[in-house]
């Protein structure tokens, strides 16, 4: 919806909801009266954040996937605390296990730092291949 001056927004088809939120609908005559007024809650999850990936090239979890999650950073860290991946907006399925290099790193755990609409998430991702 959006007012004349300029207080409303409009929704469209494929709009991306990142927070919890009431939205109100008004509709309007010819005019610009209001004529019907509603609201609706929309709750939001987050997308779960894989858990493991096992790049060996046979097509499943071969890769890192955060496409649903409009990420802005996101950078891997070893077990030490090392970084030994990272990478700016933009980022859905780059990550399949390798290093700034891009050599393959060994299996094992590692710890991820995500900036996704504007929040952070931490978590780990284990490596098997």
């Amino acid at each position: 919806f959006e007012e004349s001056g300029g207080n409303g927004r409009e929704l469209q088809a494929g709009t991306l909801i990142s927070a919890a939120q009431t939205i109100y609908v008004y509709a309007s005559s010819d005019n610009g009266l209001c004529t019907d007024e509603s609201s609706f809650t929309i709750d939001y999850e987050d997308c779960p954040i894989p858990r493991g990936i096992s790049p060996n090239n046979d097509g499943l979890n071969d890769v890192f996937d955060l496409t649903p999650h409009g990420v802005e950073s996101m950078k891997i860290y070893n077990r030490w605390g090392t970084e030994v991946y990272s990478h700016g907006a933009g980022y859905t399925t780059q990550w399949h296990g390798q290093n700034k290099s891009g050599k393959q790193l060994p299996d094992g755990t590692y710890y991820y730092v995500i900036q996704a609409h504007g929040k952070t998430r931490t978590g780990w991702v284990q490596i098997n291949k």
